[in-house]
């Protein structure tokens, strides 16, 4: 995956990114495989770019892997994770701070992986899911398979041999899969089922049964380069704790109004708020307790 992303550039000398020094190149794990990201993140970018003064290119990935890849290579400067993917790349070495973690507004900075089953489907509780065939989302997410993981072992069921495994390489794609019977079972983020396909036309109310809930995870952090030059570094920094949420975005002018206003992919997040390394030390826990061999330094 590092060769897609080697047009991005390299990481110079002096802490710019590589090539044009006026660049910031952004990424995001892909939550969804079937829609354009650039879109979905356009009013970030535009803040990102009135806030730095500095031109920003989106680097468009395929997967999870990308994302960590192109931090630890230094050809990507800035990146929203998935929060098992952003500890991964600094476990294998990305030199990477983060900043801030997605929020609603008013909510907790936690969210669930959901395991679902077709809405008529005999399969009442995770231990049903022994034998079948599993939709997970890619061996990078959180919530589409770290804390499914520790769910199905908690059941006595393993994740690779007990269950016929899918990577559905996104968690529309998972849930989707389920919905239609290419996957008897399957896992995703809450908002995923809970909202957002049915939203957007492509799952019905209903089409899917939640027969297991995962224990809270940190919300999903953006993390930026520790080599990117200081001014830059504390201009990001203030960009995601101060201005991007809806709010600030209309003051701002970026976007007319709150419903509008879009600051990742899921439309019920308002806005981020400052988080710290050891914000991620559950997922770190969970690692530990499933013995994901991804959550060891390479």
């Amino acid at each position: 995956m590092i060769g897609a992303l080697a047009a991005a550039g390299c990481s110079s000398a002096d802490g710019s990114s590589a090539g044009d020094a006026g660049v910031l190149r952004f990424a995001a794990v892909p939550a969804e495989q079937n829609i354009d990201p650039t879109a979905e993140y356009k009013d970030v970018i535009a803040l990102i770019e009135k806030n730095t003064g500095r031109k920003v290119e989106f680097v468009r990935s395929t997967d999870y892997n990308a994302v960590i890849e192109g931090m630890v290579s230094g050809k990507i400067d800035l990146a929203e994770f998935g929060p098992l993917s952003y500890v991964l790349a600094k476990s294998n070495g990305a030199k990477i701070t983060p900043i801030a973690s997605m929020v609603e507004k008013g909510g907790k900075p936690t969210y669930q992986s959901y395991g679902i089953v077709p809405a008529n489907s005999s399969i009442s509780d995770i231990n049903g899911f022994k034998g079948a065939k599993v939709c997970f989302v890619d061996p990078g997410s959180t919530s589409g398979y770290l804390f499914p993981s520790q769910g199905l072992i908690g059941a006595g069921i393993d994740p690779k041999t007990g269950v016929s495994p899918v990577m559905a390489g996104g968690h529309d794609n998972s849930v989707l899969s389920v919905a239609s019977g290419k996957c008897e079972a399957g896992f995703a983020e809450n908002a995923m089922v809970d909202h957002i396909l049915v939203d957007k036309g492509k799952l019905k109310a209903g089409q899917v049964k939640i027969v297991w809930k995962s224990a809270p995870i940190p919300m999903s952090p953006v993390a930026m380069r520790d080599e990117l030059p200081a001014d830059v570094k504390a201009k990001l920094t203030q960009t995601f704790t101060k201005d991007a949420n809806k709010d600030r975005l209309v003051q701002l002018g970026i976007c007319k109004d709150t419903n509008a206003c879009a600051v990742t992919a899921d439309s019920s997040i308002w806005g981020f708020q400052q988080v710290t390394d050891a914000t991620f030390d559950p997922v770190r826990q969970v690692c530990t307790t499933t013995h994901n061999e991804q959550c060891s330094k390479a």
